[in-house]
């Protein structure tokens, strides 16, 4: 899976987060298909601090430009962080699985082509 133009938001900064995103998704979807456990705890570790950091910035310039469902955004960032502390939790325990790399792909580029692209506009006023 791989970022493409179609999910550009127009703001530099949160296109290059959503780019390392898909990268660090993209290496722990290779570390489950080549079964390399501890390269996948790594990968989910890494993408879980890459999305905290990411989800600051997004909803600091969300607040800046005054996107008016911001609330609703910020719940959805707060469902997905505790949805990746309990895949995190798995994953240390060395419970990484298909279905977890599937989850997070799906939910990834939902967000970004949906929920992401809403603000798109408000970027530019």
């Amino acid at each position: 899976m791989k970022w493409t133009q179609a999910l550009a938001t127009g703001h530099e900064l949160i296109d290059e987060q959503h780019r390392g995103l898909f990268h660090c998704l993209e290496e722990l979807e290779t570390a489950t298909t080549e079964q390399r456990t501890l390269l996948a705890v790594y990968s989910i570790t890494r993408l879980k601090h890459y999305v905290r950091e990411h989800f600051e910035t997004e909803e600091a310039v969300m607040k800046q430009c005054k996107f008016p469902k911001f609330k609703e955004h910020i719940a959805e960032h707060e469902n997905f962080r505790t949805k990746m502390a309990a895949l995190q939790g798995k994953a240390v325990i060395l419970d990484v699985s298909a279905e977890m790399v599937e989850f997070l792909a799906d939910w990834l580029i939902n967000h970004v082509a949906e929920s992401d692209l809403e603000y798109a506009p408000y970027l530019r006023k």
